[in-house]
């Protein structure tokens, strides 16, 4: 689970801006509130600010954070610093994420000269009590100087990290996190106290989900077994859809990816089996699956691994009073969302972390607030986080959602966004927040210049 994020020197984002999920004073709605003697972390935060502002530039922080540490530094991203000064293209941009792993509070950065593409510092550190931490791991490329050989006890394990730490000292072109990852499989053994690396890595490939508009939430792998496709028919009928039931049916695979690039169908087998050996690992029963979307109509296609084997299916629905059966490209945009967002609804992959830019896009109002309110629901009970970006203003309202729920980002005159929370306007728990907010007194709306 993600208890802080910080971001500095990205995009419209200058100054050092902390996200936080970690509860605040509110009495109200502790059910859903993640509890144990190390967090209190909630599972729900609605970021609100005018177009432009930087709500989607903070989304994109983590995904370019996370894009670093599982895959590699984007080729095209040397002009993502904050160009608001052109100074700060000779200041290295940071990066740092706090997070739940296990039973155990674990902080996680890296500082990144993003007009070089080439990392600068990266650190990894366990939280034990108070303000004190162990050092996992730390590297500055620029001195050369490490540490990888005070967290763990084993003599043999320490020097076989120092010399993987010795051989990318300055080497600013991988994170070290990522090089402990690649081609090290019978490094991790069960038990093994290095498997930290891996755990900490896994969380950011498998725990953290970052989605844009357009674009699916999740894999649908939900869709695998009768108990998901039960649930998920009987969650479009309740929220007003029209559709009565839907069935999966089995296309054959090569006519999908007849006008798919060799090398993206490579990409995605290799994404296939490493999920399953993630879930195999894991102990999670879910089968590894892939979406394919159509550009043109609303089409997609699924892709599953079944016993080796990748199969391909879609959907079609029948609605109320008519036994015809339609594509899911003939559906309405909405209803194409809804299915694209029920996931989270759906999810049982403990302690994932979705985060979601524009959830209200294509929504009716009522089917937004109706959405977010069955989620935080199930989430009395389920220990998952939803961020979302939007622009509904019938969220924000303290009858559904906490003080500390809700977040503003504002962009000031020279550009520059910054991010804060409702709880630090420290509002009655009884207040009209949505009108006070229309009004200006939470800044983070539009401001008309005709």
């Amino acid at each position: 689970m993600l208890a802080e994020f910080r971001v500095s020197n990205f995009r419209s984002f200058e100054n050092e801006q902390v996200f936080s999920m970690e509860a605040g004073k509110v009495r109200n709605n502790l059910s859903r509130v993640y509890t144990d003697g190390k967090f209190k972390l909630l599972k729900f935060m609605a970021i609100y600010g005018a177009n432009a502002s930087g709500k989607s530039n903070f989304l994109e922080a983590f995904a370019f954070a996370q894009e670093i540490i599982v895959t590699d530094i984007p080729k095209n991203a040397k002009n993502d610093f904050c160009r608001v000064d052109e100074k700060n293209a000779g200041v290295p941009s940071h990066f740092e994420f706090t997070i739940k792993v296990g039973n155990s509070k674990y902080v996680y950065g890296f500082f990144m000269l993003i007009s070089k593409g080439t990392i600068t510092r990266e650190y990894l550190r366990q939280h034990k009590y108070g303000s004190t931490y162990k050092t996992v791991f730390s590297r500055d490329v620029v001195s050369g100087n490490y540490e990888v050989d005070t967290y763990f006890k084993e003599p043999t394990l320490n020097d076989r990290l120092k010399i993987y730490a010795e051989d990318v000292c300055q080497d600013g072109s991988v994170l070290f996190l990522r090089l402990m990852n690649q081609n090290k499989s019978g490094l991790y053994q069960s038990d093994s106290p290095i498997n930290i690396y891996k755990d900490i890595y896994n969380w950011f490939k498998f725990k953290l989900s970052v989605n844009y508009p357009d674009r699916p939430v999740t894999s649908y792998s939900y869709l695998s077994d009768s108990d998901g496709v039960d649930k998920i028919g009987k969650l479009l009928h309740a929220f007003g859809t029209g559709i009565s039931k839907f069935r999966i049916i089995d296309i054959p695979l090569e006519k999908v990816l007849a006008d798919v690039p060799e090398d993206v169908v490579e990409e995605m087998s290799n994404a296939l089996n490493e999920e399953k050996k993630y879930y195999e690992k894991s102990g999670i029963s879910k089968i590894p699956s892939v979406v394919i979307r159509s550009l043109a109509d609303n089409s997609m296609f699924f892709l599953n691994l079944k016993e080796d084997n990748i199969t391909c299916q879609t959907l079609e629905m029948e609605h109320e009073q008519t036994s015809a059966m339609f594509s899911l490209a003939e559906e309405s945009d909405g209803t194409v969302r809804l299915l694209d967002l029920i996931e989270v609804l759906l999810c049982r992959d403990t302690e994932r972390v979705y985060i979601i830019d524009e959830i209200n896009r294509r929504l009716h109002p009522l089917l937004t607030y109706n959405f977010v309110q069955q989620y935080l629901q199930l989430a009395e009970e389920r220990n998952i986080q939803l961020i979302v970006t939007t622009h509904e203003s019938k969220l924000m309202d303290f009858d559904l959602l906490r003080k500390d729920e809700i977040g503003f980002v504002n962009k000031d005159e020279t550009g520059r966004s910054a991010y804060y929370s409702m709880d630090s306007f420290g509002e009655r728990f009884d207040k009209k927040v949505c009108k006070s907010y229309f009004e200006g007194k939470y800044g983070a709306i539009p401001q008309f210049k005709l």
